[in-house]
């Protein structure tokens, strides 16, 4: 009987172990399937925001990035189609974007996650619109980035970023080579 019992014991002690690993296994799978999808929904969906602002094209695609309460709300994008604008007077052709994300954090059972990413415009390209010419300068205003701490909410199965906190200002200098004046 000892021996009967001592079998059980190793067998149930094993499973209990086996249970635990796949329980962490499964946790984990899950913590990079988040994280995957919320840096792909930071890394296209701001950039699409930047290039909405700066164009003021395309913003039905916003939808896929941003829930619907941020985009009511984001006076950015107000600005970019209210006619209040810094970019209003010029032509973009091309800008670059940077995007690094410095903290990334969301837990496989929450329906919320955070994370504190730096955004810059280092370049654009454009032309001031020829009814404009006397009123704008020839220069491109410089992007306003910064440093910003984004909540992403899953609705249906899906990431969307539902806010976005400045915390830092960055201005690009004027006719620079990419390198920041922090404010």
């Amino acid at each position: 009987m000892l021996h009967f019992r001592r079998l059980v014991w190793f067998i149930a002690s094993r499973l209990i172990l086996l249970c635990i690993l796949c329980g962490v296994l499964v946790c984990g799978f899950y913590m990079c399937l988040n994280t995957a999808n919320i840096y792909i929904i930071l890394t296209d969906g701001l950039e699409k925001r930047a290039s909405v602002i700066l164009t003021q094209e395309d913003a039905e695609d916003l939808n896929f990035y941003f829930h619907a309460d941020f985009l009511s709300a984001d006076r950015a994008l107000e600005g970019a189609f209210d006619g209040t604008s810094v970019y209003d007077d010029y032509t973009i052709t091309d800008f670059e974007y940077d995007l690094k994300i410095e903290k990334l954090w969301a837990w496989p059972w929450d329906n919320y996650a955070t994370c504190t990413v730096v955004e810059r415009v280092p370049s654009i390209t454009g032309t001031v619109i020829s009814s404009r010419r006397s009123e704008a300068s020839e220069t491109v205003p410089s992007w306003q980035g910064g440093r910003y701490d984004i909540t992403l909410v899953k609705v249906g199965g899906e990431w969307k970023i539902i806010g976005m906190q400045q915390t830092t200002v960055l201005m690009e200098a004027a006719g620079s080579d990419g390198e920041t004046a922090g404010q």
